[in-house]
């Protein structure tokens, strides 16, 4: 294997001589490896630096002129020499707008109270009067909050629509957009109570539904009078039913397997 050896001088790249690294600064990029250096020397970048303009003195314009110096160790640069004007003597005049503090602003008018006149309207950076601006809107009047149990009180979107949110059994909030018709059934089977004029609200989860039906029927089948620990339709689904309080029964695997999309009637007079 060979040494790879770093160079330990660089060139200077205004004075074209060879002198140690330790004569340049470091480069302090990103990309800069561990041996990169700047271009200037040190004796250079002092001579730079000597001659680098000054800047103007309180904002005034310098007059600059430009000469070309070349130093001891052969440089060549350009010298810019700068000449600041002086700033100009005080006016002699003992008039009013030579006292200071004549330019500041009259007190604000007084009214015949004693107190200070309120400001004009319009005026940028004042505050208006709360019922000043025309393009505040009124306050929405708001009606009574509708029955939780009045389905006659939900009033369809545009598209004939309303909006039903309820919860996952995780306790996950959602939220999906159903039909008025549909919205109606669920509210008068008790499966939904509304929240507003167009917001349903689910009141079951789907782990909480079978909980709530099982109990209530004191886990006997609805058909048989067995044990029972599934829930059956009355209405089937592939009928028209739907998954509510006054539509869903406990019933046993046999009978729930059995009835399948029958109707209550015809499953009981077989």
């Amino acid at each position: 294997m060979t040494d790879i050896h770093q160079p330990l001088t660089k060139q200077c790249a205004y004075c074209q001589q060879y002198k140690p690294l330790t004569e340049f600064r470091r480069r302090t990029g990103k990309r800069s490896k561990g041996q990169s250096r700047r271009g200037a020397c040190r004796e250079c970048r002092k001579e730079l630096l000597a001659h680098k303009p000054k800047p103007a003195v309180r904002g005034k314009i310098a007059a600059v002129t430009a000469a070309t110096v070349i130093s001891d160790s052969g440089l060549t640069d350009t010298l810019v020499l700068t000449r600041y004007p002086l700033p100009p003597a005080p006016a002699a005049s003992t008039s009013k707008s030579a006292v200071p503090g004549a330019h500041k602003a009259s007190p604000p008018e007084r009214s015949k109270e004693g107190h200070a006149a309120p400001p004009a309207h319009g005026i940028k950076g004042k505050a208006r009067p709360r019922g000043a601006d025309p393009r505040r809107k009124a306050p929405q009047i708001r009606g009574p909050k509708p029955d939780p149990q009045d389905a006659s009180a939900l009033i369809p979107s545009s598209k004939g629509m309303i909006l039903m949110r309820g919860h996952s059994d995780k306790g996950r909030r959602w939220h999906q957009e159903i039909d008025l018709e549909l919205a109606v059934i669920l509210v008068r089977e008790h499966a939904a109570v509304v929240v507003n004029r167009r917001t349903i609200r689910r009141i079951y989860s789907n782990k909480d539904f079978r909980a709530f039906i099982l109990t209530r029927d004191n886990y006997t089948c609805h058909f048989c009078g067995l044990y029972g620990d599934t829930i059956d339709h009355l209405l089937p689904r592939a009928k028209g039913g739907h998954t509510t309080p006054d539509n869903c029964v406990c019933a046993c695997n046999l009978c729930n397997q059995t009835k399948a999309d029958q109707y209550v009637e015809e499953f009981m007079g077989r």
